[in-house]
């Protein structure tokens, strides 16, 4: 997201402290563990929302990074589509910021996510919808990542989102039903010839008709055709349970279309009861 740096780490930060202050869940993990631990997937530092997600587990805190391309030392080499080398129960909080997308095969990753969660542990990951470039359902980012183009391909939905965070969804549906005149969603990031962006300016481009009851529907198609996923509730319950969802449209501070949902997940027969602890 790059000039979003900053917008989505204060989201992410503010969405789990209202998450604490409602459970005091990681502060009960620091209580009752000796050896808290944080790890990080798809990530290579301590970012403001992962500082906190520490200090509110407590000074023990273990922090560790896995990533398919380490630029540090201190980084562990580990694709996110194959943590089966990782051994089970081996983190109370597991996170994967701004990476979910690269998810390959959306049942393997929840099950191996589900094993490496200790009992009484969360999974915390955050879901794009749209593109910074472009606000499309079809996930058609083709970055380069490690120097070779590494497809989006995943991301999560449930009625409760769209239930609970309807000005971010009805924001980011206007977008998608009438792009800016600026924007390609033909080729998200291309420029758009003048003179297609003055028949757009004067109600000209693409239209379309979407509404947020019909949000799932369209989506799910969309992906399929496109050959990636939407992770829905039927998947998601085999292995987690939703305990708390937040959501943030960045369009209003960046001009970008991200549309990022969150969830905290714990895991589906592995709970404690760290809420009357």
């Amino acid at each position: 997201m790059g000039i979003s740096d900053r917008h989505h780490f204060a989201w992410l930060t503010d969405a789990l402290v209202s998450f604490e202050r409602q459970t005091g869940a990681f502060a009960a993990i620091g209580q009752r563990s000796d050896d808290p631990t944080l790890w990080c997937v798809g990530g290579q530092q301590l970012d403001p929302s992962l500082q906190y997600v520490r200090d509110a587990l407590g000074s023990r805190t273990t922090v560790a990074f896995f990533d398919k391309f380490p630029n540090d030392v201190s980084v562990v080499e580990a694709d996110l589509n194959d943590l089966r080398r990782l051994p089970d129960s081996a983190c109370d909080v597991l996170t994967l910021f701004r990476a979910s997308y690269f998810i390959a095969d959306p049942g393997t990753f929840l099950a191996e996510a589900r094993r490496i969660v200790r009992p009484g542990g969360f999974a915390i990951i955050d879901w794009l919808h749209g593109l910074s470039d472009a606000p499309v359902l079809d996930l058609r980012g083709d970055p380069r990542y490690g120097r070779a183009p590494t497809p989006f391909t995943t991301t999560y939905a449930d009625p409760q989102f769209l239930a609970d965070f309807v000005p971010e969804f009805e924001a980011f549906i206007r977008h998608v039903n009438r792009p800016p005149a600026w924007a390609n969603v033909e080729r998200p990031g291309a420029p758009v010839p003048l003179c297609a962006r003055v028949a757009r300016a004067l109600g000209g481009g693409p239209r379309r008709h979407l509404t947020r009851a019909g949000y799932l529907d369209v989506c799910r198609a969309e992906l399929a055709r496109a050959g990636k996923h939407l992770i829905e509730p039927a998947l998601m319950e085999l292995y987690f349970k939703v305990l708390f969802r937040h959501a943030r449209y960045f369009y209003r501070q960046v001009h970008k279309f991200n549309l990022y949902l969150l969830t905290v997940l714990e895991p589906i027969g592995k709970q404690e009861t760290w809420r009357h602890s």
